[in-house]
């Protein structure tokens, strides 16, 4: 998918890199604001959520419900989500990353149907009764890819220290690989379940 529509990856993940970096920088000169920062971020990166899978969509002839003015509603889906994710892992780890693989489809779902947050949340959680391993698996992939820089920099502080901005850049561009990257799985792994692999091959060659 990503081969198919290489201008519109290239833009979404410089765009995320961009507010990635911003967000960085803001959180470190305002850091009594820093929950704010967090939120205007989350919500920048949910518009780009929205715009490039409303693209992967259209790329296969689908034409997506959700308009990208409308992107809070992604967002506060994805805080709805989280919230789910969390309690899970309160209880117990494993719950945690079923109840992230039963809704890995959720925010596709709302872009694609626009039927509402709770619906779409339902309906992943139907699909993927039998294929949530595949829907884990993708997601922890790419999102240990999004945090692996947090992690290494928690790990080697020095390297931000010594290399500065090209760090920052650095990192930002490799979190936002795996950003745009679960984007265009949750798309790829809708389309698939939905329909049959040689129409996708035919698609997408």
């Amino acid at each position: 998918m990503a081969a198919a529509m290489p201008g519109t990856v290239l833009v979404g993940w410089l765009a995320t890199a961009v507010a990635g970096i911003a967000s960085d920088v803001a959180f470190d000169r305002m850091g009594d604001v820093g929950n704010l920062v967090l939120i205007i971020y989350g919500i920048l990166i949910t518009f780009v959520q929205v715009w490039i899978t409303r693209e992967a969509f259209k790329q296969v002839g689908i034409a997506p419900a959700l308009l990208v003015g409308n992107s809070l509603s992604v967002y506060l889906q994805g805080v709805l989500i989280g919230l789910g994710i969390l309690l899970g892992i309160v209880l117990v780890i494993l719950p945690g990353l079923y109840v992230f693989a039963r809704w890995y489809l959720a925010s596709a779902l709302l872009v694609r149907y626009g039927s509402g947050r709770r619906a779409a949340m339902q309906r992943s959680w139907d699909m993927l009764a039998a294929h949530w391993p595949a829907a884990l698996g993708v997601g922890l992939i790419l999102a240990a890819l999004s945090v692996a820089p947090l992690v290494v920099g928690e790990v080697a502080p020095a390297l931000a220290v010594e290399y500065g901005f090209g760090w920052l850049a650095a990192t930002n561009l490799v979190a936002a690989a795996g950003i745009v990257g679960g984007y265009l799985a949750a798309v790829s792994l809708l389309l698939n379940i939905e329909q049959p692999a040689p129409a996708l091959q035919e698609i997408f060659g």
